[in-house]
């Protein structure tokens, strides 16, 4: 008799568990939130990823497209004829200055005393130096030689990791390198040229 009572007290106990398995197994109410709550993380790092990734490229066009112009000012002669007489000088007149000749000047956002440049000679095309470690040198270099000389003109801007913890988590570590004592995009700028024969009085190569 107990051993009747037993079994029916546990077939009692196993038909509740599957009334509550098969209603936990229906329920809908909150499925969203778990739901989102699974891929919360990984999706809003790809939007910080996605973001980061299309200021790192709007940056990139505008250094490029202002060592582009400023790189005209040296292949015309214009530096050669002015006072300017070294990098510094280069970068705060010729990209940096709203007035310069050609008026093409870095993003606002760019702060361009961080900017490194570069301006050296080459014997030719295919023994330039065009490196992307230049501005390890704490030395920036300034030849912008004379008509008919084969000049290279980079400039690197460390740009900030606006969201780090897209570095720590791995997300995106591409590109960036460890500078000044963090990571940072390092943005290059590149232009290769050979001077226009300068009239007058301007130094020939």
């Amino acid at each position: 008799m107990g051993f009747l009572l037993e079994e029916q007290r546990c077939a009692g106990w196993g038909r509740r568990l599957r009334h509550i398995l098969r209603r936990f197994g229906s329920a809908r109410e909150g499925a969203t939130a778990v739901e989102f709550g699974f891929i919360a993380v990984p999706f809003i790092g790809l939007l910080f990823a996605i973001f980061e990734t299309a200021f790192v490229f709007f940056t990139t066009e505008g250094l490029e497209a202002a060592v582009a112009d400023a790189a005209r000012t040296i292949m015309t002669g214009q530096v050669q004829a002015s006072t300017i007489t070294n990098a510094t000088q280069f970068r705060d007149q010729m990209i940096c200055n709203p007035t310069a000749p050609r008026r093409r000047i870095l993003p606002s956002f760019i702060d361009c005393s961080q900017v490194v440049i570069d301006v050296r000679q080459a014997t030719d095309f295919t023994s330039a130096d065009m490196s992307r470690t230049f501005y390890t040198n704490p030395a920036m270099s300034y030849a912008p030689g004379g008509g008919g000389c084969i000049v290279i003109v980079r400039a690197a801007y460390p740009m900030p990791v606006y969201f780090p913890i897209l570095t720590t988590t791995g997300i995106m570590t591409a590109g960036q390198v460890s500078y000044n004592g963090g990571m940072k995009h390092m943005l290059i700028g590149t232009a290769a040229f050979r001077n226009e024969p300068f009239p007058g009085s301007l130094p020939s190569c």
